[in-house]
């Protein structure tokens, strides 16, 4: 039931999501034509509008994002990763094209997740790389996100032999759970977990919380080659500040489940 709520947030009700975008404007649209609300609709549009743009800059999502990302660093060498045995690599959200038997997937963001897994990879000498994501989708026959993440990795060169698929976790606390039974198997104590710079925290978090220690390399940022004090909007720099206020809203939740572990000093 929670599981089945969170996934229709993130697929619904997030700030690039067009549902809550329309959901704004109409009820602006309500007070301006409610004739004690006007002077209210107006303000409320005028916010709605001013809002949308500033979250969609370059700028203000840097800001919106730091506190979560700004102390996160890529691994540039193996004595950075503390002997790593695995790397890991959290889903970010995989989209599936499909044509009658035909179906594509579309790894959008979860590509930098991947490439940023097999660089790691590469500089670790051949490790154990876990690639993690379940059927957000519910599609029938089943495409985890992990199988997707899997062939993105071997297209770039690492040995199917290496690959492992946790292909059943749904969240970031399912995945930490999975994982940890994963590595527990193969009795390995030390690995890194690749995911997003504003999505480290988080997953750190959760993954201590659960009894692991991982070593954290994030992705790149999808705009990451934009001017960061640009003011033009984009699409990318709106997504960083929707993905930015998700995790804000998912800490305070995960922090009220117990879920999560304060970050080492």
């Amino acid at each position: 039931m929670v599981t089945a709520l969170i996934g229709t947030l993130k697929d619904h009700w997030h700030l690039s999501s067009p549902l809550p975008l329309l959901a704004a404007l109409a009820l602006g649209v309500v007070l301006l034509y409610w004739r004690r609300g006007a002077r209210w609709g107006r303000w409320w549009l005028t916010v709605v509008v001013l809002g949308y743009w500033a979250l969609s800059t370059p700028a203000i999502a840097w800001l919106v994002a730091w506190p979560l990302a700004h102390q996160y660093r890529r691994l540039e060498s193996r004595a950075e990763a503390s002997n790593a045995e695995a790397v890991v690599v959290l889903g970010g959200g995989v989209r599936t094209r499909m044509d009658g038997p035909l179906a594509l997937d579309d790894l959008g963001g979860s590509a930098l997740r991947v490439m940023e897994g097999v660089r790691v990879y590469r500089l670790l000498g051949d490790p154990v790389l876990i690639v993690s994501g379940g059927d957000s989708e519910h599609r029938d026959p089943p495409r985890p996100e992990a199988a997707a993440l899997a062939a993105a990795a071997a297209s770039l060169g690492v040995r199917p032999s290496r690959i492992i698929l946790e292909d059943k976790g749904l969240t970031t606390r399912e995945e930490a759970l999975a994982v940890k039974r994963i590595l527990d198997d193969r009795h390995i104590a030390r690995f890194v977990v690749v995911t997003d710079a504003v999505h480290l925290r988080r997953s750190l978090a959760t993954f201590r919380n659960v009894g692991l220690d991982p070593v954290a390399s994030p992705s790149l940022a999808a705009d990451a080659d934009r001017h960061v004090f640009a003011l033009a909007p984009s699409r990318d720099s709106l997504g960083r500040s929707d993905e930015a206020i998700y995790e804000y809203v998912a800490l305070v939740y995960y922090w009220s489940r117990g879920w999560i572990t304060a970050p080492r000093r």
